[in-house]
């Protein structure tokens, strides 16, 4: 039996305040991941058990050069597996409140779906995510 991860991404929320949005499709529990560097180290280990993961943009995580790391290098990070290892892109949403972040965040995975996993998905500026071959 193969357990399933929810993955909410963000430095200071708890996934609690989507849970009107998502509890129904998403009732059991959130994996809470603050920064860039835990969330690629849990993605290496466990991303053919990754049922969704929703993305903030702002992450306040910075490597030792002070390179800032948000929600978009995370996508990327995940685009990338999927392109080198042929893999469909999880169930995702977007609940950050950066306005120039989430359409970074959702163009990237729009892109990405469109281009290399060939779908055009029915996505309209209102959704906040893809689930289930759905826009939410």
């Amino acid at each position: 039996n193969m357990k399933n991860y929810n993955i909410f991404l963000d430095d200071e929320r708890y996934p609690i305040f989507i849970k009107d949005s998502l509890g129904e499709l998403f009732p059991s529990d959130w994996i809470v991941v603050r920064d860039y560097f835990e969330f690629t180290k849990f993605i290496d280990q466990n991303f053919d058990q990754v049922n969704i993961i929703s993305f903030d943009h702002d992450l306040a995580c910075y490597d030792k050069d002070k390179k800032e790391w948000t929600g978009k290098d995370a996508v990327n990070y995940v685009i990338d597996i999927c392109v080198n290892q042929d893999k469909k892109f999880p169930n995702w949403y977007v609940h950050t409140k950066n306005t120039s972040g989430r359409e970074n965040i959702i163009s990237s995975i729009l892109n990405y779906i469109k281009h290399i996993e060939n779908k055009e998905l029915n996505y309209k500026y209102y959704n906040n995510g893809f689930i289930n071959n759905k826009a939410i």
